[in-house]
């Protein structure tokens, strides 16, 4: 018996070509997107945080918080450059990683955590899921480490996921597994949270 180390690598390197601005830095209830995820983060029991970024405005919040920060100077070359990033600053001791999207805000600590639990029971594939659709985020054991490694193109991890007959899939309200993409993402998120918790 050892000891699970749940890492998370969190990917804030993409483009936000639909929206316009970075999204990550957009306001979401009083504090930035990408903020927002961190907290989440940080507040779980995740036991070490890598967030691969690409541009240099995210660093203002990223200096202060015990978490590794990559720059991904690859981020043209599609998602699998920033999973790479992550994978290969792992800890040595992580035996689960898992890959977190910079703009889902929703997705809380105690959601982080109960995929922590599944995971630590199981030591399988854990992938968040609506309505038995695979969605992010996904813990994948360290026997894939190598695979993610060799991954390319924007998939990142499908062909894993698509492919692993082990695999517990956990049901998540829509809400808390929407990313934005676009500024009306943004703003049925923001009444999603109204609704959620009647504010």
């Amino acid at each position: 018996w050892r000891k699970t180390m749940i890492s998370a690598v969190v990917l804030a390197s993409g483009f936000s070509s639909r929206f316009g601005s970075d999204k990550l830095l957009s306001d979401f209830k009083g504090k930035e997107v990408i903020r927002w995820v961190l907290d989440n983060c940080l507040e779980s029991r995740l036991d070490e945080i890598i967030v691969v970024y690409r541009r240099t405005e995210l660093l203002s919040l990223l200096i202060n918080l015990p978490i590794k920060f990559i720059e991904n100077k690859m981020a043209h070359s599609g998602m699998s450059a920033s999973v790479k990033l992550g994978i290969s600053s792992l800890s040595d001791e992580s035996t689960g990683c898992m890959i977190l999207m910079g703009d889902q805000p929703l997705f809380g600590k105690d959601d982080i955590n109960l995929m922590i639990d599944r995971f630590s029971n199981n030591e399988v594939l854990i992938v968040a899921s609506h309505h038995g659709k695979r969605r992010n985020p996904v813990i994948f054991p360290r026997k894939y480490y190598g695979d993610l490694l060799a991954s390319s193109g924007d998939k990142g991890g499908r062909d894993i996921i698509d492919n692993d007959a082990e695999k517990i899939l956990i049901d998540f309200d829509a809400s808390k597994l929407m990313d934005i993409d676009s500024v009306s993402d943004l703003e049925q998120l923001t009444i999603d949270v109204e609704e959620m918790y009647d504010v």
